[in-house]
């Protein structure tokens, strides 16, 4: 009986359950708490990265501010697709100005929350080449 439960165990073993990113969710469109939700989330800020469980396959955590949903803000979210990381400049007709709109995307528990910076590999390759160039430079 035992080697016939060995194999099922190890079946089981296997499959491990599913869990979710943990992500800021939050809209600072949203009427009951407005200023929960802000651009920069200050140290004493009382929200809590939440489990993604309503968004299937979630993997990613997004910060998206400006413009969006007919009002200018911040909000934060879980989801399935990388958005990438970009600001765009928007004018609708109608606007006295262009805003700044830009998405954030990260994969790990709770990124959302933090103030973004696109700092990318790319961003530290150009100023290591910048150093090394400044350097060359002086030494000539």
């Amino acid at each position: 009986m035992t080697l016939a439960v060995l194999p099922a165990l190890l079946v089981l073993g296997y499959f491990s359950p599913a869990e979710s990113i943990l992500c800021y969710q939050c809209n600072s469109t949203d009427l009951t708490n407005p200023f929960q939700c802000r651009e920069n989330l200050p140290d004493d800020y009382d929200l809590v990265p939440l489990p993604c469980d309503e968004v299937y396959n979630a993997r990613y955590c997004i910060k998206h501010t400006g413009r969006f949903e007919g009002g200018v803000g911040t909000k934060r979210f879980c989801s399935s697709v990388d958005m990438g990381n970009y600001c765009n400049y928007i004018k609708q007709p109608g606007d006295q100005r262009e805003y700044r709109s830009c998405v954030y995307t990260c994969s790990s528990d709770g990124c959302n929350g933090a103030p973004s910076a696109l700092l990318t590999s790319a961003h530290l390759q150009l100023a290591l080449i910048l150093s090394a160039i400044a350097v060359y430079a002086s030494k000539t």
